[in-house]
């Protein structure tokens, strides 16, 4: 199955091939390192999935390796010339190889000890590295997993009655790991890093997709910019952590 045919066999309810090129393009101009063009880029993908974005990332760097825990998702990601999968938790991969790039893009959240996956990432990188993060914000009161609101507040075994009698399923613990605006300084702050929260252009055409309105979207992009104490409310975190030793 060549990646085109394999990309429209799993289109539904994915967006279109230009949502994950124009995301890419966006994560390589945040995460620009002085001295290096994209083209010698080694990059980790963290929590891979099906392979889109390391695919169209695979397209503009030198190299992709993803790294995917789940098994039926990582057997349906296909590697090319210069894009690898493996299939285990990122705490227990093993390379001698250290990357120029780690996108870790909404797996925060589902890592149940981001302690121990985190001090790996940080052993893969290299100093100088950047981490390119998406994850959601605790405090947002739609939990966009289960659309389902007010989930991510409450203790873990009411929100599991929560979602087993809204229908959504058996349990919310492997998404249950989001962190505050507070809890995801806290936690960088450990690491030998330097981290910024950045904002997509309220103008581009891949956040069409996203949940919710446009308007309120563009609005609350506009605020945090002016007045960046309200990141403590924002709906989800765009971070860049760059290495430092």
């Amino acid at each position: 199955m060549t990646f085109k045919q394999y990309y429209w066999a799993h289109q539904k309810p994915f967006p279109p091939v230009k949502f994950y090129r124009d995301i890419i393009r966006d994560i390589l101009a945040v995460t620009k390192q002085p001295g290096k063009k994209n083209k010698d880029l080694v990059v980790l993908d963290v929590g891979s999935g099906l392979g889109k974005y390391s695919y169209e990332l695979s397209k503009r760097v030198k190299q992709v390796v993803g790294v995917e825990p789940d098994r039926n998702t990582f057997k349906l990601a296909i590697p090319r010339k210069n894009l690898t999968f493996y299939n285990t938790l990122i705490e227990k991969f093993d390379t001698k190889q250290r990357f120029d790039l780690v996108v870790s893009g909404a797996t925060l959240e589902h890592m149940p000890d981001a302690n121990a996956s985190f001090k790996r990432i940080f052993k893969l990188l290299k100093v100088g590295g950047i981490i390119y993060i998406t994850t959601p914000n605790k405090l947002w009161p739609y939990e966009y997993h289960y659309r389902l609101w007010f989930l991510s507040y409450l203790p873990l075994s009411l929100a599991n009655l929560y979602v087993r009698m809204a229908g959504k399923g058996k349990s919310y613990q492997d998404s249950s790991y989001s962190m505050t605006y507070f809890g995801i300084k806290k936690f960088f702050n450990q690491f030998p890093c330097q981290y910024k929260f950045v904002l997509p252009d309220p103008k581009a055409s891949y956040l069409k997709y996203s949940e919710g309105s446009n308007i309120v979207r563009v609005v609350g992009i506009r605020l945090l910019k002016y007045f960046p104490f309200l990141w403590v409310f924002s709906k989800s975190f765009i971070m860049v952590v760059r290495k430092t030793a």
